[in-house]
């Protein structure tokens, strides 16, 4: 009995040692990404925060700073653009209650465009209901007179893009 006892934890730790280092091993080998936030996408990420805001604030002249005159939105629900005064009117009438950024990258273009593409998830007050949505955004800005403004918005829910991606529901019938 006493030789169980002494040969018991020696037992114990040795079957614990291989596992603690495999998982030591797998911890080293395993790659951490590390995120870091380049010039542009903190600059853009501001950008468009600020766009956001100011249609959650409804705050028209800040608005139209951001957007140049031909602004246009492109969404696969339409056949052509959206022009910007249609889409402005659109936009605030709806109650924007809170939004997110995920997956934000910018593509400069000289130093006077760039591309920036991002998931946008946006909380809306609709009918008084409140509904979240979300989208692939891909927004075009460009330099003028030393201030950026967004020229084109592309923008396509993911929700319509998940649904047809994913298999159909089948139940089984019982025959299978």
């Amino acid at each position: 009995m006493k030789i169980v006892r002494i040969i018991l934890p020696y037992v114990m730790l040795g079957a614990a040692c291989p596992a603690s280092a495999q998982q030591a091993a797998h911890a080293q080998t395993t790659p951490r990404r590390v995120v870091t936030t380049t010039r542009l996408v903190a600059l853009f990420s501001e950008l468009e925060n600020e766009w956001m805001q100011s249609v959650q604030h409804k705050d028209e002249s800040k608005l139209a700073s951001l957007l140049g005159d031909d602004f246009q939105l492109w969404t696969p629900e339409t056949s052509g653009p959206t022009p910007r005064e249609d889409w402005q009117k659109q936009t605030l009438a709806r109650g924007l209650t809170s939004f997110q950024f995920r997956q934000m990258a910018v593509r400069s273009l000289g130093e006077d465009s760039a591309v920036i593409s991002f998931v946008l998830r946006e909380s809306v007050q609709s009918g008084g209901k409140p509904t979240a949505e979300e989208h692939f955004v891909v927004d075009i800005w460009s330099k003028k007179a030393d201030r950026w403004v967004c020229t084109d918005r592309y923008a396509s829910p993911l929700a319509a893009a998940t649904r047809r991606a994913q298999p159909e529901d089948r139940r089984p019938s019982g025959k299978q």
